[in-house]
């Protein structure tokens, strides 16, 4: 790992400058200076090279900026912020800081068994609750009565989201086709590229969650952002029901693109994150996914961002997406010491310097900072930015629908591939879906 190397130079340096101290009889201060050190183990799922590259410059700097501090990083994959996490927790192990998910299987279950501390003190002490709009901190707030989205603040992300379509608008100009601004203009430019023997839309489900987000975003797209109030209330555990007109019709519409065979051929074996690579390399037209790949994707001057296509008769549409995965104090971080330094660890990587870094590595940052400027280099970044601002303009930021319960996570994804298996009907997915949440309702006490 990179930052083993980091983590190599600063032992090592430390210890050329104790020898120095001894030798100049001054051992008894470089001792106390060792027993002020507070060492901290940091879990993310920052994988992509310029991800990486961007947290372990902040661990560096911040490092620098703060001696008596050493971050330890550890880069898991997201399913690790999942179970294993929670086994490593739940038995005295695991880190200090870790990136958790935000929904009621993850962060909501590590809150429930006391796994994570609340950060409410420090959101005032670093002014979070100011640098924040409170629709982004209310998806790491929960209720001592398990309630989501209300109650104590238990994390902050670093990078905001979005899920919409990219496009090779190289591919489409071959084709003679339009961006899309509505699902019907998507769907008539499909049939025509692939009418021209153009793959219109790149998908992989083999790791199941480019599914979930695809039926997800049909879904959102529909909704007027104004008139938000009923997902809100699924996603927050307030009640309601899948059983949406909406739903299903994206379920149908995902289904008849299978049919159709708009989707690039052998998808069901095939990775999301090796989708977003044939997608880079000009193998399809269309790619329905979050602007996590922007980093990847921003070399490739022929691709483009823009919000997903409405669906009809909707001004401003609900667009899936929120934030990344929240950074967290966990409950092996024993004493305040620790846990005063893990949070002045998470203020500086939410951080404006940080959120500049992140731009500069072609991420969008979670914080809308005013002294934000966008590379030059980097049109992608640029439109995308024009996109989350004025997606913001209209409180168009949905859900992530898999956070409405524990378990529906693998719900959506095992019944994405069932529905395009021809397994089942979009009815009887969307009931699956509705059965899987009212069963959880049940569970929750109030």
């Amino acid at each position: 790992m990179c930052d083993s190397t980091v983590r190599s130079q600063y032992f090592c340096s430390s210890l050329r400058t104790l020898s120095r101290l001894v030798s100049a009889g001054v051992l008894l201060g470089a001792a106390m200076t060792s027993a002020q050190a507070v060492t901290l183990n940091e879990w993310d799922i920052y994988n992509y090279p310029q991800q990486t590259e961007a947290v372990d410059e902040a661990i560096k700097v911040f490092q620098q900026q703060n001696p008596g501090i050493v971050i330890q990083r550890s880069v898991h994959s997201f399913e690790d912020t999942r179970i294993p996490l929670k086994l490593a927790l739940t038995a005295g192990d695991g880190p200090q800081i870790a990136q958790v998910n935000q929904g009621g299987g993850d962060m909501g279950s590590l809150v429930k068994d006391k796994l994570l501390w609340p950060l409410d003190d420090y959101a005032k002490t670093y002014g979070w609750t100011t640098r924040f709009p409170d629709s982004i901190l209310k998806r790491n707030r929960w209720s001592d009565n398990q309630d989501f989205g209300s109650g104590k603040l238990y994390g902050v992300a670093s990078l905001g989201e979005m899920v919409g379509l990219y496009y090779n608008k190289a591919l489409l100009d071959k084709a003679g086709v339009a961006v899309p601004k509505t699902l019907a203009e998507l769907e008539q430019a499909m049939e025509k590229l692939k009418a021209q023997g153009t793959p219109p839309m790149m998908l992989g489900l083999l790791d199941g969650n480019m599914g979930q987000q695809l039926l997800s975003t049909l879904w959102e797209a529909q909704i007027e952002s104004s008139d938000r109030k009923k997902l809100d209330d699924l996603i927050y555990d307030v009640g309601g029901t899948f059983k949406d007109d909406k739903l299903v019709k994206a379920a149908n519409m995902m289904k008849s693109w299978n049919d159709k065979g708009y989707f690039f051929t052998g998808y069901q074996g095939i990775g999301h994150d090796d989708a977003a690579t044939l997608f880079q390399n000009g193998q399809a037209a269309f790619l329905v996914s979050g602007t996590w790949y922007l980093g990847q994707f921003k070399d490739n001057k022929d691709i483009h961002f823009a919000a997903m296509p409405m669906g009809a008769g909707v001004q401003h549409a609900l667009m899936v997406g929120g934030t990344d995965l929240a950074y967290s104090i966990t409950s092996t971080a024993k004493t305040k010491e620790q846990r005063d330094a893990a949070a002045k660890f998470i203020d500086y990587i939410v951080s404006d310097e940080m959120a500049n870094r992140w731009l500069k590595v072609g991420f969008l940052p979670a914080s809308a900072s005013k002294n934000a400027q966008i590379p030059a280099d980097n049109p992608l970044l640029a439109e995308t930015y024009q996109v989350w601002v004025t997606l913001n303009e209209h409180d168009g930021l949905g859900h992530y629908v898999d956070w409405a319960t524990p378990t529906m996570n693998a719900e959506l994804n095992q019944n994405v591939q069932q529905l395009l298996a021809g397994r089942q009907t979009a009815d009887q997915m969307v009931a699956r879906f509705d059965d899987n949440y009212q069963r959880y309702l049940k569970t929750l006490k109030h």
